[in-house]
């Protein structure tokens, strides 16, 4: 899954702590739909967000997927 913008924004809310650990799921979507615009449920889904029953940071593959795009988009 190639990240767009709005992807890296709801996972940099997260690696930012604007979207705190143990923040329910629900709260999280309205939020990311609210102020970032768009759903998270993908990148859950894609095991990018460490969300059993809240949201609890980022897994090591949220993490890489940040670092890729900011490389790719760093020119």
């Amino acid at each position: 899954m190639e990240l767009t913008e709005t992807d890296y924004n709801i996972l940099k809310a997260i690696q930012s702590g604007r979207v705190e650990s143990g923040t329910s799921p629900s709260h999280f979507v309205d939020y990311c739909d609210n102020v970032i615009g768009g759903d998270p449920r993908p990148l859950i889904a894609e095991g990018y967000i460490n969300a059993d029953r809240f949201i609890n940071g980022l897994t090591d593959k949220g993490t890489q997927a940040i670092a890729d795009y900011e490389k790719a988009h760093s020119k």
